[in-house]
């Protein structure tokens, strides 16, 4: 049986189903309409409409309307700057619109009427995908004030995945709704959720908002310019390498500590290096070389590893080569290996390179990468299967993020769990990304956690 418009929404979305799969249900019956036209269309021709009319009306002033936006150089920005000059910017006292509609009262057909009182219910806010419909949909909640829609959308839900926020105005025709004025940058949730804090903050109100504060002009100029600058910090973030370390939390320095040796005493170094704690069963390499790694029991980062390699010994007929991944490793394994080789080795020399210049380098000579090969299912359910490993060993592990606590210990209290939560959409979002074969599912550590939505 067809729920009622007002009744909950057959798919479990939490939201009634005229504001769900109402309008996916209708379109289906409008396939033999060929002239119908897509309400978004009508409210572009609308927006359209107007823009020429301001134009002629106030000129220059119009013109400028968007430049306390600041986001003339950014790629796209016409797609929102326009909305907000007709609907949000205050010229001479009130919004274009309000003037529009005004100087053409007698003029306006109902249809105008409706579409200029559904844009005057509308305001900005940050949008977060809950599900998509590639090409066809979106189910969206707006961080600041709780409100769900679901938008018919083509080209956002093409590129949007789960848990992508942006910035933007969804506006309510009726039973449909569709984006009208989107931000050219949308953003993960983890720096979503810290612009959602700062508007918070600067209001000093509790989360929701209500909708009727969220369409006054100041407050929707604040939250651009908070989300032009988490956007801006965010790209500044990407374009800083990442500080990278290895399991014992050292930063990573590719470090190769050489010496040379009389080429008779090659053996007597070899078991002097294999007799060390540690030391693994000498290897040998197609090239002459032959390596001994060093291990120790253990990891400090991941409980389930059994142990962690340290470095690698390498000879040759008169070389020596120590080679770590960081300072303190490479001290530690040249002074045991120094001690059981004196007398044989001489003539040290080091080399290192920093983590940071392999990264600048290889960005550097960037080259984009091939399409992705179909992968087997195999494949697929043994990435699945150690995704599952990690996840059930990350539950247990310190998360900088969460002050150093693990995720069991943070989901015991309020504020662990709202931190919790922002990391739990992070992982999500990525996973989004992923392959479907490949994902992991997060509600198995939401269950886990006991995190809700």
């Amino acid at each position: 049986m067809k729920p009622g418009r007002n009744d909950p929404c057959r798919c479990g979305s939490g939201l009634k189903y005229k504001k769900c799969h109402l309008q996916n249900d209708e379109n289906e019956m409008r396939t033999r309409e060929p002239h119908h036209a897509p309400v978004h269309d009508a409210g572009m021709r609308l927006v359209e409409r107007i823009g020429r009319w301001a134009y002629d009306r106030f000129g220059p002033e119009f013109a400028a309307a968007g430049n306390d936006l600041a986001l003339e150089e950014m790629e796209g920005s016409t797609q929102f700057i326009v909305p907000w000059a007709i609907f949000h910017h205050r010229l001479r006292g009130m919004p274009v619109l309000e003037w529009y509609a005004r100087e053409n009262a007698d003029n306006l057909s109902r249809r105008d009427r409706e579409m200029i009182d559904a844009q005057r219910q509308s305001w900005i806010g940050f949008w977060e995908v809950r599900e998509t419909v590639p090409g066809k949909s979106m189910i969206l909640t707006d961080l600041l004030s709780g409100e769900k829609r679901l938008v018919q959308e083509a080209s956002g839900s093409r590129s949007l995945v789960a848990r992508d926020v942006f910035l933007g105005r969804v506006v309510d025709f009726g039973d449909v709704s569709v984006i009208d004025g989107m931000y050219p940058r949308a953003l993960p949730p983890e720096e979503a959720s810290s612009a959602v804090e700062f508007v918070r903050q600067t209001l000093n109100v509790k989360l929701p908002i209500a909708v009727e504060e969220l369409r006054d002009f100041s407050l929707s100029l604040l939250i651009v310019k908070v989300w032009k600058r988490a956007v801006e910090s965010y790209d500044e973030r990407l374009r800083t390498p990442p500080r990278l370390q290895n399991t014992d939390g050292d930063p990573i320095r590719l470090t190769v500590d050489r010496y040379q040796f009389a080429p008779g005493d090659r053996a007597a170094i070899e078991k002097s290096i294999g007799a060390l704690k540690g030391a693994c069963s000498i290897a040998e390499d197609d090239d002459g070389t032959r390596s001994i790694t060093f291990i120790k029991s253990g990891n400090k980062l991941h409980e389930d590893w059994e142990n962690t390699t340290i470095g690698v010994a390498i000879t040759s007929e008169n070389d020596l080569r120590i080679e770590t991944n960081s300072t303190r490793r490479a001290n530690g394994l040249k002074k045991v290996i120094e001690k059981a080789c004196r007398g044989l080795i001489s003539d040290h020399a080091r080399t290192q390179t920093d983590a940071t210049e392999m990264f600048e380098s290889a960005r550097n000579r960037e080259t984009p990468h091939p399409p992705r090969e179909p992968m087997n299912e195999e494949i697929q359910a043994v990435i699945r299967d150690q995704k599952i490993g990690h996840y059930e060993n990350w539950i247990k592990m310190p998360i900088p993020a969460l002050g150093g606590k693990t995720p069991k210990q943070a989901a015991r209290s309020a504020r662990g769990r709202g931190a919790l939560d922002a990391l739990l959409k992070g992982i999500e979002n990525r996973e989004a990304r992923e392959p479907a074969g490949t994902r992991y599912d997060v509600n198995i550590l939401r269950r886990a956690l006991r995190i809700e939505e």
